[in-house]
């Protein structure tokens, strides 16, 4: 039996060349499960809880996964339309190193200058005139929120609360483990069936974006949906820019 671990990496890269349309990414690297947790069970059967090693090791890649599919996303769309020529997504380290848009997207507190916590960050690049590139959304990946969803939210006012950066969409795509997003009356903490957590982040967060294949789509409300739903928001994003 092939080892999963490095089909999952081979598809990974596909993903992010747009060799894969990203509609179907998160799905083609979900039906590597069960190949996963049976050559778990076989080789490794000390590990009671083959399913629960899966959660844990995607886990560890879901950032990568979700850059790789927004990657892939936007090299599809720009290979159509050159109008989109400009899109690029950055990982947080690409920002870092690049100083205009550092300062573009930094918070002030006082005399200093701090990045918000994101993985990615989608920008309308300028190549002659960087100084014109424009913010258009960040994104944070999160396989379970954990109290966390206030981080997020956090950093949405703070953005808010200057010029330079009021415009900047914050997202949150998350394959929601603890399953805060769906709808459930039977929750200890329940508004009409909806979490705490859920609440804030529909209130204050541009976006949320389950990537669970079980999330219903009468759960979708007009922020929190699939995760597919991301390009079509993405698109509109791009048009208006």
């Amino acid at each position: 039996m092939s080892d999963p671990r490095r089909k999952i990496n081979d598809l990974i890269l596909k993903i992010e060349k747009g060799e894969i349309t990203p509609e179907k990414a998160w799905d083609e690297i979900r039906k590597l499960k069960d190949d996963y947790v049976q050559r778990l069970q076989i080789f490794d059967p000390k590990v009671k809880v083959a399913e629960q090693s899966w959660h844990g090791y995607i886990g560890h890649k879901f950032q990568k996964v979700v850059y790789s599919i927004i990657k892939g996303y936007v090299t599809r769309l720009k290979a159509q339309n050159q109008d989109f020529k400009s899109i690029e997504v950055l990982t947080e380290e690409e920002v870092e190193k690049n100083e205009i848009i550092m300062r573009k997207l930094a918070v002030k507190y006082g005399e200093y200058l701090l990045l918000p916590d994101t993985d990615m960050v989608i920008v309308s690049y300028v190549l002659k005139e960087p100084w014109q590139s424009e913010i258009l959304a960040i994104i944070s990946c999160k396989t379970s929120l954990r109290e966390r969803i206030a981080q997020a939210c956090y950093w949405k006012l703070k953005l808010l609360s200057s010029d330079v950066t009021r415009n900047v969409r914050v997202f949150l795509a998350t394959a929601d483990n603890d399953m805060d997003f769906t709808i459930n009356s039977n929750r200890r903490e329940s508004f009409n069936g909806k979490s705490r957590d859920r609440i804030i982040a529909e209130h204050e967060l541009d976006g949320v974006y389950i990537l669970r294949e079980d999330f219903k789509e009468e759960w979708e409300s007009a922020k929190v949906k699939r995760y597919e739903r991301i390009f079509n928001d993405l698109n509109l994003i791009f048009r208006k820019k």
